[in-house]
């Protein structure tokens, strides 16, 4: 499969990802992240915490019930994510399952990103431009951070 020093290109993709410090730092900081957001999507813990996503994620809906249910849902699947990331970085990788949860948590980010981004484009067009650029910025940073957990066996 080798031709001299040189890697095909089939073998750049299969390479095994390197277990850095800064990979284990990332994952244990999104799986902190996901598991209080999820808390505080669930528990009334969330009006304490001032997030732009749990506020959009909760407001999302006029009605009030359903605004509930989708929170409770999305904070228990937020939860699951951010245990099976914590296990990954710090224990061990649990092969095709954890890459499911990687795949539903991405899924599941990028809509609350593009929700919370339409939620309060109201700033950026009030000249908070730079409100609006971190929220942003944030986000692309989780989602970054979701991408760079490798894939199981």
């Amino acid at each position: 499969m080798r031709t001299g020093d040189k890697l095909l290109p089939q073998e750049v993709f299969m390479a095994k990802q390197q277990r850095t410090i800064g990979v284990f730092v990332v994952q244990l900081a999104l799986a902190v992240y996901l598991i209080i957001t999820g808390l505080c999507l669930v528990t009334p813990l969330g009006k304490s915490i001032s997030s732009e996503e749990i506020r959009a994620v909760a407001n999302l809906f006029n009605n009030a019930n359903l605004a509930k249910v989708i929170s409770i849902i999305v904070g228990v699947v937020l939860i699951a994510c951010g245990v099976m990331f914590a296990i990954k970085a710090l224990i061990t990788d649990l092969g095709k399952i954890d890459d499911l949860f990687k795949y539903i948590t991405l899924i599941i980010w990028i809509v609350v990103t593009v929700i919370t981004l339409i939620s309060c484009f109201d700033d950026f067009k009030k000249g908070a431009a730079l409100h609006w650029l971190l929220v942003l910025a944030k986000n692309a940073l989780i989602i970054g951070g979701i991408l760079t957990i490798k894939n199981g066996k």
